[in-house]
């Protein structure tokens, strides 16, 4: 008996044991499973010292003063970001983003909305192969500079004001010694890239060749939903005219060079019937070839433009961009050359040249010309005077930069030489020192030709100012090509005090535009338009985790007699520009920062009465990484 007793309990602890040895083998459904992401709080407060004109309505002034207070981020940039992700095995991912904004808008028609806010991502892999797609709300990509790409220059730029895309940091003095070791601090996938709401397709393919492809909408080609008034909810929308983009690179890299095939195309209409049609296209070939002591970036190609007013009339132009950078071995210093020659030809409000010689026609997709996307410029136009870095089409120039150290100072120069190729307009753009507080004045829109004097244009993060010139023969064009120069000066020092590290950083900016060629800017009455700029910065490490900052910026612009006159001063543009900030960083933990800023602003045109504003900005962020 008792041995019958002892077998029974020995085949049931071994079927036990066999049991749980499967349940412990039995494979799981993903290798792994993570959820990321990021929380971003935004608030603004800001106070006016006196009424500002920003534009008109059925002919009546509409000014803003008095207080402003915000909660969250008017620029249509999201609250909370969740990056879900998962991998069933070594060869296959796949991933969702979901992107939440404030929903607190009072429009309680919500679900006839367009949701950005899902993006769908997955990857899989053979022995020779890899492929990634993308597709859903919104990506930030880049094809090429000139085909689809964003202005990211020579690193020169304030980092007083924070970027929505600054990443949090681990240590609260990471962001400005980044800065001052490589001229940039870390960004996110937001830096230097387009974004695109579609389709895209990354693949590696065999010896070393990988494919790029994109489909989709672009910032520039937004679209209006006209609802109805159907109760039975039968047909949502009215408006159904394409306006879309799509591209790609072809790349193939044989050890140090590296070269491409890029395309960009865009199509809409003009009209809601869709039978004048609104094109882009764009192709160039690009090459990199990098040694120890020298580097060869190029990009050459041909674009066209056309609409019903140009149609075929333009026919194709070229475009040029040749970077060479030099090891300071061959010219004791780090040198930067670019030399780039665009045609008037060619536009592309996605790239890194803007717009001057094109009058473009707008889409029928749009209907309200101010929305977010709708008038296919989310850019500086005119005959720009732009940054270092980013081009102009209608122009060829040169730009040569060099930078040195001596011991904790760090020197960067810059000086860049313009010509117009054809005589076209008689305008002439540029931008303000507080520009991205002014671009505030003008919330959840871009609308153009604002102000007292109906010269400004709200574009993303900035605002700029048109001038005309009054030389013009009867065909509204200049008897000569605008010239242009400008300079740029950046000085970097990290110096320590009671043992904590501390920064100062200037930027100076000097540009010149006039009807002849000169070797820098000029400094006198013969400039039609002079802008100069100074930047003056200031980062201390008070304590462990936090950092304060100082800011001054002033700006000075001044145009000559032969530009449009005041009919009650009698005089051109003479204006004055003056910032002043305070603020710091404070990492609450090793995911977690808090970020203040304030700024007193003011801005005066002696020439043009009305054109004055002052006052004061504060921001404060919390942000938030999981």
């Amino acid at each position: 008996m008792m041995k019958g007793i002892w077998f029974i309990t020995f085949i049931l602890f071994a079927s036990s044991l066999m049991s749980q040895e499967k349940k412990n083998v039995k494979p799981a459904p993903l290798q792994n499973f993570n959820v990321s992401g990021n929380y971003r709080f935004y608030a603004q407060h800001r106070l006016f010292n006196a009424p500002y004109v920003i534009g008109t309505e059925n002919g009546i002034e509409q000014t803003i003063d008095g207080r402003s207070i915000l909660t969250g981020d008017a620029s249509q940039l999201p609250e909370l970001t969740l990056n879900i992700s998962g991998r069933p095995n070594n060869k296959l991912s796949f991933g969702t983003d979901l992107i939440v904004w404030n929903q607190n808008n009072g429009n309680f028609d919500y679900y006839r909305s367009l949701q950005l806010g899902i993006n769908l991502y997955g990857s899989f892999s053979t022995k020779k192969t890899a492929v990634n797609i993308r597709t859903g709300g919104i990506f930030w990509h880049e094809i090429s500079p000139l085909t689809f790409g964003s202005f990211y220059g020579y690193n020169r730029f304030s980092v007083f004001e924070r970027n929505p895309w600054d990443p949090q940091t681990r240590k609260v003095e990471d962001r400005y010694l980044n800065y001052y070791k490589n001229g940039a601090i870390n960004q996110d996938s937001r830096w230097a890239n387009q974004a695109i709401q579609g389709i895209i397709l990354d693949a590696e393919l065999p010896r070393e060749t990988s494919l790029n492809l994109i489909y989709g909408r672009a910032q520039n080609t937004g679209a209006s939903f006209l609802t109805t008034n159907n109760l039975n909810n039968i047909n949502l929308y009215q408006n159904i005219v394409p306006n879309y983009v799509f591209g790609g690179a072809l790349k193939k890299k044989i050890r140090r060079l590296t070269s491409s095939i890029n395309n960009y195309s865009r199509i809409t209409y003009s009209d809601t019937l869709a039978r004048n049609p609104i094109t882009n296209f764009i192709v160039t070939s690009g090459i990199n070839y990098k040694t120890k002591k020298f580097e060869i970036l190029s990009e050459t190609g041909l674009g066209k433009y056309s609409d019903e007013f140009n149609q075929d009339s333009l026919g194709y132009g070229e475009l040029i961009s040749l970077h060479f950078n030099l090891d300071p071995s061959l010219y004791l210093i780090p040198l930067q050359i670019h030399a780039y020659r665009i045609s008037h030809k060619v536009v592309n409000n996605n790239s890194i040249f803007i717009n001057t010689s094109m009058n473009q026609a707008q889409s029928a997709a749009s209907i309200d010309q101010q929305n977010i996307g709708s008038n296919g410029v989310l850019q500086q136009t005119g005959s720009g005077i732009v940054p270092m870095g980013q081009l102009a089409n209608n122009r060829q120039g040169i730009d040569i930069s060099a930078y040195f150290n001596l011991k904790s100072l760090s020197i960067t120069f810059g000086n860049s030489i313009a010509r117009e190729l054809q005589q076209i307009g008689n305008q002439i753009s540029y931008t303000h020192l507080n520009g991205l507080t002014m671009s505030r004045f003008w919330r959840w829109s871009f609308p153009s030709n604002v102000g007292p004097y109906n010269k400004k244009s709200v574009i993303y993060r900035s605002v700029f100012e048109t001038i005309n010139l009054t030389q013009t023969n009867s065909n509204g064009n200049l008897d000569f090509k605008k010239c242009f120069n400008t300079m740029e000066t950046q000085l970097k020092y990290k110096f320590t005090f009671l043992n904590r590290p501390g920064y100062i950083f200037y930027l100076g900016s000097y540009n010149s535009v006039q009807d002849q060629l000169a070797g820098f800017t000029v400094l006198n009455e013969s400039a039609l338009l002079r802008v100069y700029n100074h930047q003056l910065e200031n980062y201390y490490q008070l304590f462990k985790n936090l950092m304060i900052s100082q800011y001054v910026g002033v700006e000075r612009i001044i145009g000559n007699y032969d530009t449009q006159l005041n009919i009650e001063t009698g005089r051109p543009i003479n204006q004055e520009g003056i910032g002043i900030g305070v603020g710091f960083d404070f990492i609450l933990a090793k995911n977690t920062g808090l970020y203040f800023r304030h700024r007193y602003f003011k801005f005066e045109d002696t020439s043009f009465p009305l054109d004055k504003f002052s006052g004061h900005e504060s921001t404060l962020e919390l942000k938030v990484v999981f």
